[in-house]
C-alpha cells in the first residue's frame, strides 16, 4: 500500500496536542501542501492565520466576547471555558475562504477548496508526526471572531485546526461500511 493511501486511510482526529508546535519550516511545508488542494478558476481563495503563543490568548478573548454576545449573563466558568478554547493545542491555524464573485465558480467551490486544502494540511501534519483537530461550531460565524481575524464580509471560516504533538496512544481509525455509502452504476 502506498504511503499516501495509508495516511488518508488512517488519518484520525487527535483531541489531546501538546507542544511542540510545528516550527516554521515545517509550517511552510504545510501550507506548500495545503496550496496543492483543487482550485477551479485558479481563484486562491485561502486565507490562514497561524497563531500560537499570546495569539491564542487573544484569540480566546474573541471567543469570550463572542460568547457574552450571545449569553451577556454567562457566569465565570461559561466565561473561562471560552477563553481556554483555543488553548487545547499549541497552535490553531484559521482556515479562511475568501469568497471573490465569479460567475464560473460559486461560493460553495471556492470554500471547498479551502476545505480540501485543510486535509491536505492534516495528511501533511501527520506525515510530520503531528496531531490535529478539525473544529468548527459558533465561533466560525461569531462577529467578535471574525472582527479579530479582520475577515472582509464574504469571508468564511472553515476550519479552526488545533495542531501539536499528539499526547496517548492515537485510537483506531473507524471505516464506515462502503455499502452504506457506495452505489455502482453502469
Amino acid at each position: 500500500m502506498s504511503d499516501v493511501i495509508h495516511a488518508i486511510q488512517n488519518r484520525i482526529s487527535i483531541p489531546r496536542l501538546s507542544a511542540p508546535a510545528p516550527g516554521p519550516d515545517q509550517l511552510q511545508t504545510l501550507f506548500s501542501c495545503a496550496v496543492r488542494a483543487p482550485d477551479h478558476g485558479r481563484m486562491r481563495p485561502w486565507r490562514f492565520v497561524a497563531m500560537q503563543g499570546d495569539a491564542l490568548v487573544r484569540l480566546g478573548l474573541a471567543f469570550e466576547q463572542a460568547g457574552l454576545a450571545g449569553d451577556p449573563t454567562a457566569d465565570d466558568s461559561k466565561r473561562a471555558r471560552w477563553r481556554d478554547m483555543p488553548l487545547r493545542a499549541p497552535m490553531v491555524i484559521a482556515a479562511i475562504a475568501r469568497i471573490k464573485p465569479n460567475s464560473k465558480v460559486p461560493d460553495w467551490e471556492q470554500v471547498v477548496a479551502v476545505a480540501t486544502a485543510v486535509q491536505n494540511i492534516q495528511l501533511a501534519a501527520r506525515e510530520l508526526g503531528f496531531g490535529t483537530m478539525w473544529r468548527t461550531g459558533e465561533m466560525t460565524v461569531a462577529p467578535a471572531v471574525l472582527e479579530h481575524l479582520d475577515m472582509a464580509g464574504t469571508d468564511r471560516i472553515v476550519a479552526f485546526l488545533y495542531i501539536g504533538t499528539p499526547e496517548g496512544d492515537a485510537r483506531a481509525p473507524e471505516f464506515q461500511p462502503l455499502d452504506e455509502c457506495v452505489e455502482y452504476r453502469s
